[in-house]
């Protein structure tokens, strides 16, 4: 009879498949033919079942998402990483990141870089964009708030994502020191010059796994036109039409909305940008 355990492929280079097991044992794996044969190709983050005697993976669990940039599946909370200063804050690639969250069943956590840089002022406009967030339910931190977002961790696979330079590598460092990154691309520097290859791993850190990856390459919207709107929760308010887009129908309830502030102008505006940046 087989000796079979369920674990998580963290590692994936050439035909070797790094399986972290049930037992918190990490074995290396190959993937069985009939497995490619029936054209399925396991990634990093699939839950597979493993032949041990033989170390062979028989079977890919049902996955929960499955990425293409990075290439990695069962993600299942992505850290936003935004900077408000150097480089400036974006509402419009948070809204961006938060859509390709919503898509992938993916829970959006934001985190707020670089306030101490910033004046007062600034950090009042700041203050507005969060409050509305929060609002919406969506987790926001500061990095200062370090345990909090240790917490986020625990029992979690978890991506990030963000521009170069918004503080992704100091952030991980306060979280668990014995990375010891270097300020920088993440991607870079979590490498440790193992290959030159860059390949998607999971990294244990406080009591869940975090993907190091060169980060969400594409943010390519890849979602029917029509349904973008279904995935904001401040558009949940009836339209008098139900196929109502909108965008300039008479009497559409959220460009009221919109119009008498309930629904900011700046998350109105993302919105209409993503309507027209998607080919489908």
């Amino acid at each position: 009879m087989a000796n079979n355990m369920i674990g998580k492929i963290i590692c994936i280079n050439a035909s070797i498949h790094k399986v972290l097991l049930e037992n918190n044992t990490i074995i290396d794996t190959k993937t069985r033919g009939k497995l490619r044969n029936n054209g399925i190709e396991p990634t990093v983050g699939d839950n597979v079942e493993v032949d041990i005697d033989n170390k062979t993976i028989e079977k890919v669990l049902p996955r929960k998402n499955h990425l293409n940039r990075p290439l990695i599946s069962n993600v299942d909370k992505l850290l936003i990483v935004m900077s408000t200063s150097i480089p400036t804050f974006s509402s419009y690639l948070i809204d961006k990141f938060l859509l390709i969250a919503k898509v992938n069943n993916i829970e959006p956590i934001i985190v707020i870089t670089k306030t101490d840089m910033i004046s007062r002022s600034e950090k009042f406009k700041i203050k507005r964009y969060i409050s509305y967030y929060r609002k919406l339910g969506i987790k926001v931190y500061n990095n200062t708030s370090v345990s909090k977002i240790k917490k986020e961790f625990v029992n979690s696979v978890v991506a990030l994502a963000g521009q170069t330079g918004s503080g992704k590598s100091s952030l991980l460092n306060r979280i668990d020191a014995s990375l010891h990154l270097k300020t920088g691309e993440v991607s870079e520097s979590l490498g440790r010059g193992k290959h030159t290859t860059r390949l998607v791993e999971l990294l244990e850190v406080n009591g869940g796994l975090i993907a190091d990856t060169p980060g969400f390459s594409s943010l390519e919207i890849d979602i029917d036109n029509k349904k973008i709107k279904t995935y904001y929760p401040d558009f949940k308010k009836e339209c008098k039409y139900r196929s109502c887009s909108h965008v300039k129908e008479d009497g559409c309830s959220i460009i009221k909305l919109v119009n008498n502030g309930k629904i900011p102008k700046w998350r109105y505006d993302n919105y209409i940008k993503f309507l027209s940046e998607t080919n489908k």
